[in-house]
C-alpha cells in the first residue's frame, strides 16, 4: 500500500475518528471470516466488541494492527490505512494484547517489560517506573519471577501490562479479563475509563457481557458483520430489551430470520 492508497477500496478522507472500516472483507483460504463489515470507534472512547466464538473478533483486530490484509473494504487506523507509507500502525502508537499468549517464556517479567520498553524508545527510568506501577496494579508477582513459571492467569495479565507499558495512544486488547478476578477486572475497567478520558481509545472484546455495558460504545457481532454498533442504552432500547445479553439475543433472532428469507 502506498501514500494515500487503500486495499480494495477509496481512501476514508477527512473523518476524524480513531478507526474507520467500510466494507471489510477477510477470510483463510476459501473461508470467509469477515463479510463486508463496517465500523466507526471515536477517539478518546472505549469500544466493546462483542460476539460468540469463531465469529470474527481476533481476525478484526488482527486487521486493524496491521497484521492481516484485508481482501477487500476501506479502512483508516489513527488517520490511514496499516501498514501505509507513513502511518503509525503497527508501531508504538498502539498496544495489543492478544487472545493467544505471545511472551518469551524464558524471560522474567523485568526483562519482557526491559524487551519491549526498548522496542519503543523507552530509557531505563521510564521502564522501571512502569514495572513498578503495572506489578502493583496488576497483581503481579515479583518481577524477577520467570514468565514459563507463572500460571496462566499471571501469563494474561503480564501480557496486558506488556500493551500498557508505553502508554500508546490506541489500546487493542483481545479478551483481557479472562479469568480475572471481579475485583482486579473492576480496576482494569476504572483504569482504562480514566485513560479514555484522555484521549486513549481503546477497543476491547469480552465474554462478559454485562462489562460491556461499561464501554462508550458496543459493537454486536456474528457470522463476520456488526448486527448493531451504538451505545450500551441504544442497543438495549433499538430491541426493547432490559440487557445488553437480551438485545443481543433479539438481534441474533432476527439476523437468524433474515438469513432464512
Amino acid at each position: 500500500m502506498e501514500g494515500g492508497e487503500d486495499v480494495g477500496g477509496a481512501q476514508l478522507k477527512g473523518d476524524s475518528a480513531a478507526i474507520s472500516v467500510s466494507g471489510l472483507v477477510r477470510g483463510y483460504g476459501k473461508t470467509r471470516v469477515l463479510e463486508g463489515l463496517n465500523m466507526r470507534v471515536d477517539s478518546g472512547s472505549i469500544y466493546g466488541l462483542l460476539g460468540p466464538s469463531g465469529c470474527g473478533k481476533t481476525t478484526l483486530l488482527k486487521v486493524l494492527l496491521g497484521r492481516l490484509v484485508p481482501a477487500d473494504g476501506s479502512l483508516a487506523v489513527l488517520g490511514s490505512p496499516p501498514g501505509s507509507r507513513g502511518s503509525r500502525v503497527p508501531g508504538g502508537a498502539v498496544g495489543y494484547s492478544p487472545q493467544e499468549l505471545a511472551l518469551y517464556e524464558d524471560l522474567s517479567i523485568r526483562e519482557t517489560f526491559l524487551f519491549h520498553g526498548r522496542l519503543h524508545g523507552m530509557d531505563g527510568e521510564k521502564i522501571r517506573a512502569r514495572e513498578s506501577w503495572l506489578i502493583e496494579f496488576l497483581d503481579l508477582p515479583e518481577p524477577t519471577r520467570q514468565v514459563g513459571e507463572m500460571s496462566g492467569g499471571q501469563k494474561r495479565r503480564v501480557s496486558l501490562a506488556v500493551a500498557l507499558l508505553h502508554e500508546p495512544e490506541l489500546l487493542l486488547l483481545d479478551e483481557p479479563t479472562v479469568g480475572v478476578d471481579p475485583e482486579l477486572r473492576a480496576r482494569v475497567w476504572d483504569h482504562l475509563q480514566s485513560i479514555a478520558s484522555e484521549g486513549v481509545t481503546i477497543i476491547i472484546t469480552t465474554h462478559y457481557i454485562d462489562e460491556a455495558g461499561k464501554a462508550d460504545r458496543v459493537g454486536m457481532m456474528r457470522n463476520g458483520v456488526l448486527l448493531a454498533e451504538d451505545s450500551p442504552k441504544a442497543v438495549m432500547e433499538s430491541q426493547s430489551a432490559s440487557s445488553l445479553e437480551e438485545a443481543f439475543l433479539a438481534l441474533c433472532r432476527r439476523d437468524s430470520t433474515a438469513v432464512a428469507v
